[in-house]
């Protein structure tokens, strides 16, 4: 069973999870990893079975054949899928994707990041070795501006670029806020019980997929937005002088975010236990899948 994922050649955590969890979770099943995208459709139909688990890549890149599994991934860029022949959903992101599919209410359950907690203990308070952290978005990192922010400001910096898994594991369930806006900092902070706040700085931010799985434990989204900066200022010495002033802008929005932890959100116990257990009974379900097809 290869597991298809999308993958960012700057790297970025939410995808990479797919590459550190499955294979703990799936043992032996899991054969290989392959790139989600429209290069890669013709070679991939040649395969056996394809996995697709954490994403937002529910999109008519995924060919027709050969039989897939889909374990959580989302809707939310490109052309929906239209078919789902040769499919068999164990289950997606949330409800919006579901509908998207023209799936049942029954197929929605939350993102599979969940299934961290596998792995790893949740950190006690007095064990915490960060107060305030900060994951951006993989798409606003270059020129390290958000990192030098946030040494100035006193905030863990956490790059969502960053390659050791476990680490950034570690740096999210060890602190007692995060500031988020890549997606997977939030859902990572509240499996492991840490309140987050969402922050939005780019047009990159995909409101669809936050909503998408939001919806499934309760929550909104309704992030703190930040000025927008060029991305590429160029030789043009306005878009730099912009720029400058619009650092100094975000800085301050971010010291005001920081002022406003009380803002932290956290999903309810209960609910995320009942996904975690509901997950649990799908994970099980497809190892008996799998065995059955002799494919465990």
């Amino acid at each position: 069973m290869k597991v298809i994922y999308y993958q960012d050649p700057r790297g970025n955590f939410g995808d990479e999870l797919n590459r550190w969890l499955w294979p703990k979770v799936f043992g032996d099943a899991i054969t290989g990893f392959g790139h989600h995208g429209k290069e890669t459709r013709a070679e991939y139909a040649t395969e056996d079975l394809l996995f697709y688990g954490i994403g937002t890549i529910l999109d008519d890149r995924i060919p027709l054949q050969p039989e897939k599994i889909i374990f959580g991934s989302g809707f939310g860029y490109g052309d929906k899928l239209q078919k789902l022949d040769n499919a068999r959903v164990f289950f997606v992101r949330g409800s919006r994707t579901a509908k998207v599919l023209g799936l049942g209410p029954d197929k929605a359950l939350t993102d599979p990041a969940i299934l961290l907690r596998r792995f790893f203990p949740l950190v006690m308070e007095s064990d915490k070795q960060h107060d305030i952290s900060f994951m951006p978005h993989h798409s606003s990192v270059s020129g390290n501006y958000w990192r030098k922010a946030c040494d100035e400001l006193g905030i863990h910096y956490i790059d969502p670029r960053e390659t050791d898994i476990e680490m950034v594991i570690r740096e999210i369930s060890g602190s007692r806020l995060v500031i988020a806006e890549a997606m997977h900092g939030a859902i990572v902070a509240d499996t492991f019980r840490v309140p987050w706040i969402a922050v939005s700085s780019v047009a990159e931010t995909n409101n669809f997929k936050w909503q998408d799985w939001c919806g499934t434990l309760g929550l909104s989204y309704a992030p703190v937005r930040f000025t927008p900066i060029f991305p590429d200022a160029g030789n043009r010495p306005w878009k730099k002088w912009l720029n400058a002033i619009k650092q100094m802008m975000r800085k301050r929005q971010m010291a005001s975010v920081v002022k406003s932890r009380y803002m932290g959100r956290l999903s309810e116990d209960s609910l995320l236990e009942a996904h975690r257990e509901e997950m649990d009974r799908r994970v099980q379900e497809l190892q008996d899948y799998l065995k059955e097809r002799g494919r465990a």
